[in-house]
């Protein structure tokens, strides 16, 4: 298997039915109730967590695609928005949006500067970037599935 075609096999697995580690993303979200994206757990919610992915999956297709992008500072409400007012189905179509983009933009970027250094300020090439986005993703949905969990055991509601 190529470079591009594992990329994009990566993302489809993503949003696939029950992949390798654990639920895929429209599997996990269609388990939770609307009410609960909003139901903070600690400092976070389901939404945050939600929206923190998409900023960021926006960022890399914004890198891959050569689109101007605007520095994002950890911890910053920019990273971390509140998704106010979405719905289950704004967030399924955001998702659904983002990964078509960024299989576009695989499918055209140029992997001869895979191991091309990002920024001169940090020591991160592209093989970096590109793996890291679909391990953001996976790391940040076990989140919401151990927030939906939670909020699950909480309120004794059977959320699947």
């Amino acid at each position: 298997m190529t470079l591009p075609n594992y990329l994009h096999h990566a993302y489809d697995n993503f949003h696939r039915k029950m992949p390798f580690f654990g639920s895929g993303l429209e599997e996990s979200l269609d388990r939770i109730p609307e009410a609960d994206l909003f139901r903070p757990v600690g400092h976070r919610t389901i939404a945050q967590l939600l929206e923190h992915m998409l900023v960021w999956r926006r960022d890399l297709i914004n890198r891959l695609t050569g689109q101007p992008r605007e520095k994002i500072v950890v911890g910053s409400p920019e990273d971390w928005p509140s998704g106010e007012g979405k719905t289950k189905a704004d967030y399924l179509a955001a998702f659904a949006q983002t990964k078509k983009a960024l299989q576009a933009a695989l499918a055209q970027f140029d992997y001869s500067t895979l191991h091309d250094q990002l920024h001169p300020d940090y020591d991160y090439t592209y093989v970096d970037v590109l793996e890291g986005g679909f391990q953001h993703d996976i790391y940040h949905l076990g989140q919401v599935n151990l927030l939906a969990a939670l909020l699950k055991a909480e309120t004794g509601r059977d959320v699947g």
